[in-house]
């Protein structure tokens, strides 16, 4: 049986949707690897904002700065900024010991990142695919560093 091409998911959507919407455009983007234009997300300044609190530690701030900018933000774009998001809450759970918080932000980033990879925006989300992965391999529910860091596809790290 053949089956139906995908068509693109709405842009906006009625108060409550955003979740469905979601997870519409992740099944489109991993069926068509329609992923949009990365290289003008990659330029903006509050990505690398970010990037940079992220790798520093400050992954409530990472979060508040990524959520930001993916208000503002059109699909398929806003989904990597969501994974990011995620990255930035999960971690955020993990220095107030919420590994029930922690893991599943984690999961859903990664879940999310998967159909960026390798890389996107400038981020190499492979690298970050494997190293959330890893770190709570490793037991992550230890809940401390070493984190993981946001690296660029340029091999800055620093945001």
């Amino acid at each position: 049986m053949a089956q139906r091409p995908l068509t693109r998911p709405p842009q906006h959507f009625p108060h409550g949707a955003r979740r469905l919407v979601d997870g519409q455009w992740l099944a489109y983007v991993a069926g068509t690897g329609d992923v949009g234009d990365g290289a003008t997300l990659g330029r903006s300044v509050s990505l690398q904002r970010g990037v940079a609190e992220f790798n520093e530690g400050q992954f409530r701030q990472s979060h508040e700065t990524w959520e930001e900018l993916w208000k503002d933000t059109l699909y398929p774009e806003r989904l990597f900024l969501l994974a990011l998001t995620k990255l930035g809450a999960g971690y955020a759970h993990a220095l107030r010991r919420n590994e029930r918080g922690m893991r599943s932000q984690l999961a859903e980033a990664v879940r999310i990142l998967r159909v960026f990879a390798p890389a996107y925006a400038g981020v190499d989300a492979q690298r970050l695919i494997t190293d959330v992965n890893g770190w709570l391999a490793a037991d992550g529910a230890h809940f401390g560093p070493p984190f993981p860091t946001v690296a660029r596809t340029d091999g800055d790290v620093r945001g």
